[in-house]
């Protein structure tokens, strides 16, 4: 008969110092090679990239690049990702702050003036749709279910704001979120193509509100204050479920086990 391999009791199963230390080292190499690549995305755009680059500049062997991402598009997405991470966290806190901030306008408000905080989500908006349309495809192949999940989300938080009467009752929801999305959008990525027109484009702070105006007059109404802070409650419940999402997502991305 074979030796048992079953834990002795009493035995700790913990993982001991010298894995909790193996496994920080794997997750502080991956923020550096994520970092890496972050700075140079910025400064030569997605097309211009190479792993070897990344390598170089995160001070690592290319062959350590693959042990946390498979493919450049993984690793480039895991950046992206990261990004949008810190977006929905800092929109988690706006929307912390006030009732009034669940809104779609004030959600939207943040959004974009982070995005223009951002030099990473500068970069990939003025990348081009041919960039953007590569990082949704990548996206989809890559991390379809938590693309899913964040549709899901937008959902259930447009669908409870119009339950609480936060949102108008027509047109269809569908077509709410059409447009909710294609304001935002088209806000991000106009402006430099109305520059070279040389056509006037304001502050980032005159666009903000122009954008916050626009979503609340097409699609939001007056509620009660009481159905205001259950929206925020909801709100609140259905970001931090995605931020959970999207962390867990980007753990496994960079293939560091246990990060979660």
């Amino acid at each position: 008969m074979s030796p048992s391999t079953d834990t002795p009791p009493g035995a700790s199963t913990l993982p001991s110092p010298a894995a909790d230390a193996a496994a920080a080292e794997r997750e502080l190499r991956a923020d550096r090679i994520l970092d890496a690549a972050e700075e140079l995305l910025v400064a030569w755009g997605r097309r211009k990239i190479t792993v070897e680059d990344v390598a170089r500049r995160a001070k690592v062997g290319k062959g350590t690049v693959y042990l946390h991402f498979a493919t450049k598009e993984t690793l480039l997405l895991a950046v992206v990702m990261r990004a949008q991470l810190g977006l929905m966290r800092q929109v988690l806190e706006v929307v912390g702050r006030s009732p009034d901030n669940a809104r779609p306008s004030e959600v939207a408000r943040s959004l974009y003036l982070n995005h223009l905080d951002s030099p990473l989500m500068r970069a990939v908006l003025t990348g081009g749709t041919e960039s953007l349309g590569a990082l949704s495809r990548d996206a989809a192949a890559l991390v379809g279910g938590t693309v899913r999940e964040r549709h899901r989300a937008m959902r259930a938080y447009w669908d409870a704001l119009r339950d609480l009467g936060l949102l108008r009752p027509d047109p269809p929801v569908d077509d709410q979120l059409y447009a909710y999305n294609a304001l935002v959008l088209g806000h991000l990525v106009t402006p430099p193509v109305l520059e070279e027109q040389g056509m006037h484009v304001p502050d980032h702070g005159t666009r903000a509100d122009l954008m916050a105006q626009s979503v609340r007059l097409l699609l939001e109404q007056d509620a009660p204050p009481e159905n205001t802070r259950k929206a925020q409650v909801r709100a609140l419940e259905i970001f931090s479920a995605l931020d959970r999402s999207m962390h867990a997502e980007i753990a496994r991305l960079k293939q560091t086990p246990g990060t979660t």
